[in-house]
């Protein structure tokens, strides 16, 4: 990390914030970004760019590599929507937004099958009225005869707008023998009365709320899969996620779990989106697959905490076994939902315009 980013960083977890600004705006005045390695230049502006798009798009052009689909999302943030462009690989997904936002769903709708066909993975049809349908998956793929039972294990939380969706995908997914387990943390709207709805499910119905992690534990200790793995109520699952994390555990003794990439969806605007505007593919702490053993050994997730203990349990299992035991499948097997309400937006432990949030830590 750059010392430039230090000292923004610095000004911003200690809420300095007019600092932290005078910092970004001094920047205009210097060549400080055309004078760092490249992966520090970039490293810094992807991580200004959505506090300070203007600012940021103004400092990329003191240097000449870097890359056009940030700069696009930056235009983008500005409420500019760019030209027509083909990317690959991740950046799929910044063209994927330019033609939904340029009214062309027919050209987003090949984009998205050159999207999932390029990480080899089956595509499937997520446009719909100009914008990206989560749960849009109606196509069965063949199933896969997978001996070791995957325990899914999803929490609910007044959740009835969007868990048919997530419930689905699950239902849809190429390996057969799993078992889903849905912990209702005592929602108030009607999202058991839907669960109900399906037959082929284990609903467990807390009556207080006591947060995710803790309805988590208890899907848990009712799981009888050999390996575990999690799923976001609002979120949805390529068919073969679930097939694929748990080989890559099968063929590699020395890896205890794995999680897989993913994008969001904004829940209004239907076109891809993040918190951070640049990179639209990342990783997803939720869809940790685990051997069931190896998450009773640790002891579960720290349920004292309601935000963060994703990332407690990881560097969990990273002090406690060899620094390998950790996979990182760079495949997008999700999307998630960028939505109000959510944790990740919530308005007193939700990320702030600087990306800091001085509550989520003591959650």
């Amino acid at each position: 990390m750059s010392e430039i980013l230090q000292e923004f960083e610095h000004y911003v977890q200690t809420q300095q914030y007019n600092e932290a600004d005078s910092l970004i705006k001094s920047l205009l005045q210097i060549n400080h970004i055309a004078n760092l390695k490249r992966t520090d230049a970039l490293q810094f502006l992807y991580r200004i760019g959505y506090v300070y798009p203007d600012l940021a798009l103004k400092l990329c052009s003191q240097r000449n590599d870097v890359p056009k689909p940030f700069i696009d999302t930056l235009k983008i943030a500005l409420e500019t929507i760019p030209p027509l462009r083909f990317y690959s690989g991740a950046d799929t997904l910044v063209a994927i937004k330019i033609a939904l936002m340029r009214h062309k769903p027919l050209l987003a709708k090949l984009l998205v099958y050159k999207f999932y066909r390029q990480y080899g993975l089956q595509p499937i049809s997520l446009v719909e009225n100009y914008k990206l349908t989560i749960g849009n998956n109606y196509k069965k793929l063949k199933e896969n005869n997978n001996t070791h039972k995957v325990s899914i294990i999803v929490t609910t939380y007044n959740s009835a707008k969007f868990i048919e969706n997530c419930i689905n995908s699950l239902l849809n997914q190429t390996a057969n023998n799993i078992e889903i387990i849905v912990v209702d943390d005592a929602s108030t709207d009607n999202t058991v009365e839907i669960l109900k709805n399906y037959s082929s499910i284990k609903i467990i119905e807390l009556t207080e709320n006591l947060g995710t992690y803790y309805a988590r534990n208890i899907g848990i200790g009712h799981s009888s899969g050999e390996f575990i793995t999690f799923q976001d109520s609002d979120d949805w699952s390529h068919p073969e996620r679930v097939w694929i994390q748990l080989q890559e555990l099968l063929h590699n003794n020395d890896v205890l779990a794995n999680f897989s990439n993913f994008f969001r969806v904004d829940e209004i605007t239907g076109l891809p989106s993040c918190r951070q505007n640049y990179p639209l593919l990342r990783l997803n702490i939720s869809s940790m697959m685990i051997h069931k053993q190896i998450l009773e050994e640790i002891g579960g997730f720290d349920d004292e905490h309601r935000i963060e203990s994703d990332k407690r349990l990881l560097n969990k299992i990273l002090l406690n076994y060899k620094e390998n035991s950790i996979s990182y499948i760079k495949l997008p097997l999700a999307i998630g939902l960028l939505r109000e309400g959510s944790l990740t937006k919530n308005k007193r432990y939700g990320f702030n315009k600087y990306g800091y949030s001085p509550l989520r830590d003591l959650v």
